[in-house]
């Protein structure tokens, strides 16, 4: 038959359906900065978060610590954030309960204190920049 059309049919399954309880890791774009993340928790609900250059080596840290007591920190939960390289990547750490430190540069560690009701759960991320741009860790559960 002259001006048929051909119908066909065509099933698309998105990458996230596949497997949603997968947790996504970012990638660097282009003049991005060039890290991988890392992470783990513990039962307490601290908990820490790495990045590394395509070398391997840790080149910054952010830390969650809920009530490290002692007389310097008397009341309060503690995000640290720690820039372990000169590499030209600035770090910045944040918490979901408003806090966003970043060190000085390489060497320095920065910390803010918080108190925040026993119990409270929150997110903490590690970010990386560059002139280009920012890379953000995926969010790490901790508790206060």
């Amino acid at each position: 038959m002259a001006g048929a059309a051909i119908i066909t049919a065509a099933t698309f399954t998105s990458p996230a359906a596949a497997d949603s309880t997968t947790p996504l890791t970012p990638k660097a774009a282009a003049g991005l900065p060039n890290v991988t993340f890392g992470s783990r928790a513990d039962q307490l609900g601290e908990g820490t978060i790495w990045a590394k250059d395509r070398y391997g080596n840790v080149v910054a840290e952010a830390h969650w610590q809920a009530d490290p007591g002692g007389t310097q920190y008397p009341k309060g939960d503690t995000l640290y954030v720690s820039d372990f390289m000169a590499d030209g990547l600035d770090p910045r750490g944040e918490a979901s309960i408003g806090i966003k430190i970043s060190p000085s540069g390489s060497g320095d560690r920065v910390q803010q204190t918080k108190n925040v009701a026993e119990g409270t759960k929150l997110h903490i991320n590690l970010c990386m920049s560059n002139s280009s741009g920012t890379l953000c860790s995926p969010g790490l559960a901790v508790k206060a």
